[in-house]
């Protein structure tokens, strides 16, 4: 059993927060709270994923806990059950895919196209498929086999 069943949310800096916030509404993820400053200026907007993980909208450039230069978050993914469904839907509220839908699998076996949000972003749109091989690996660690290894193609 693991430690932590989820991943209960991710937070981030941002510079416009009512773009950001209209973006993530666009996704489907609607604001569900709001936690104030005393000057009544908004500390922290959280955006709701599923009713165990949300957003986290962190207002301004000043807030000291991003510093410029340092690693970070690689990009965020989010799993479709039908992407041509989710890219319709992107394309019909104004969000431009950042790259294509790829219409054939990946290496992983999943299809897959890219966004950006307000702030630069990237976010990985993913279908994935049912023997793609994160889930192939999955099956063989719960048979009780190890982590699996394979060597990326060039």
């Amino acid at each position: 059993m693991a430690i932590f069943p989820y991943i209960a949310h991710v937070a981030l800096q941002v510079r416009d927060l009512q773009a950001s916030i209209d973006f993530y509404e666009k996704l489907g993820f609607p604001e569900f709270l709001r936690l104030n400053n005393d000057d009544g200026k908004p500390w922290i907007v959280y955006m709701r994923v599923t009713d165990d993980f949300y957003f986290e909208l962190f207002p301004g450039p000043d807030t000291g806990f991003v510093k410029k230069g340092q690693t970070g978050v690689h990009h965020l993914s989010l799993q479709s059950a039908d992407l041509d469904e989710t890219v319709a839907h992107l394309e019909g509220v104004g969000i431009p895919l950042e790259s294509p839908l790829k219409e054939g699998r990946g290496v992983d076996g999943n299809r897959g196209c890219w966004i950006v949000d307000p702030d630069g972003n990237r976010i990985e749109l993913m279908e994935m498929a049912p023997t793609c091989i994160q889930l192939e690996a999955l099956k063989k660690l719960a048979a009780g086999g190890g982590a699996t290894a394979l060597v990326k193609p060039l």
